[in-house]
């Protein structure tokens, strides 16, 4: 049977340096890409937010007015600077059709104020920048990695290198996906999975348990496990998770926070969401990422999965029978597992006799 450890250039779960190599080149960009433009907003915020238009530098004025038609019915043009800055930046005037007004008029006849709002494009960069930071924090991995110094003023003057900086963090926002990231995958995959599953997938994976319950979180998920714990189906059964997804007790790690990221970017680039609009801008068609990757593993899937787990108390020697199934606790789980060790679903509550699954991103 064909493994993890078959596939071409798949991450060495096993080696530390592979895991520094993957903190350094996948998680790093994007929280230093992330922290720029995050405090480059916030400048543009402390700048601009309420000042009139009349106190507005003249080198400055690009940003609100440039590709502004006032004799138009679409007001910005198609590369207008300032809708750019509107979309991405929450840059504006308050007020821009008595602006458009006061131009045709010819003379000012009201002051008109600028804001800063924060964007759905902001936001996410604010959430990525968050669970990275944490991320960054609950791992040892890597300690020789800094706050980069950027130039306010010249991004400020020089628009190409604003969206270049998108465009650095739009690539480093794809990377690091479970999509085109082996590492990621890797840390998703074991995520909510029986060790069972994780063993048949990765063969090796005894070697590298103890380093990713110290390094990376990884930790047994609570629940009322019925079977006889002397017993190797008992190991098979116990299921592995981060603990930002123990329902029971959440908690903080590296692991889950790299699973948290990539549920935020599967569910933002999913539909047509005002973020894909806004990046469009730049990249053109945005792909749904979370659909892309069911399509490519489905034919891997069962045709579906259980919503819910019920399952009775057992004594040592019997199976738990699940109720009105007719199937056993283990082989509920077994039809499942594909679809967790895929991250298309997730545990999202469990009691004392019951799982609850739901759709992942």
């Amino acid at each position: 049977m064909k493994t993890y450890d078959d596939v071409e250039g798949f991450i060495d779960y096993t080696n530390k340096e592979e895991w520094k190599n993957y903190v350094t080149n996948s998680v790093i960009p994007l929280w230093k890409t992330t922290w720029v433009i995050n405090e480059y907003f916030e400048e543009l915020k402390r700048e601009f937010d309420n000042l009139y238009l009349s106190d507005v530098k003249e080198e400055d004025k690009p940003l609100l007015l440039g590709g502004i038609r006032p004799s138009s019915d679409e007001i910005y043009s198609r590369n207008s600077l300032a809708k750019f800055y509107l979309k991405f930046f929450g840059l504006r005037l308050k007020d821009i059709q008595s602006w458009i007004l006061q131009q045709q008029h010819g003379e000012t006849l009201t002051e008109i104020s600028v804001e800063v709002k924060e964007t759905e494009f902001i936001k996410l960069i604010k959430e990525i920048f968050n669970i990275l930071d944490y991320a960054l924090q609950y791992q040892t991995l890597v300690s020789d990695f800094k706050e980069p110094q950027f130039d306010y003023e010249e991004l400020k003057r020089k628009p190409e290198k604003v969206k270049e900086l998108i465009k650095e963090f739009y690539e480093a926002l794809l990377n690091i996906t479970l999509n085109h990231n082996y590492g990621t995958f890797f840390l998703c995959s074991i995520n909510q999975i029986s060790y069972k599953y994780m063993k048949a997938a990765y063969p090796r994976i005894d070697q590298a348990l103890e380093f990713l319950q110290n390094e990376f979180g990884l930790i047994e998920l609570e629940w009322n496990n019925p079977i006889n714990p002397e017993t190797q189906t008992f190991k098979d059964y116990t299921i592995y998770c981060f603990p930002e997804y123990n329902p029971k007790r959440p908690g903080k790690s590296f692991g889950g926070s790299i699973c948290k990221l990539n549920e935020l970017i599967w569910s933002r680039f999913s539909y047509s969401s005002k973020i894909k609009e806004t990046l469009g801008m730049l990249f053109g068609k945005i792909p749904d990422l979370k659909e892309e990757f069911r399509e490519s593993v489905k034919s891997q899937l069962p045709e579906r999965y259980y919503s819910w787990i019920y399952f009775k108390g057992i004594t040592a020697e019997n199976s738990s029978m699940v109720e009105e199934s007719g199937k056993t606790l283990m082989e509920m789980l077994d039809e499942n597992m594909p679809w967790l060790f895929t991250s298309l679903i997730k545990i999202d509550y469990i009691s004392d006799n019951a799982f609850g699954f739901t759709s992942f991103g």
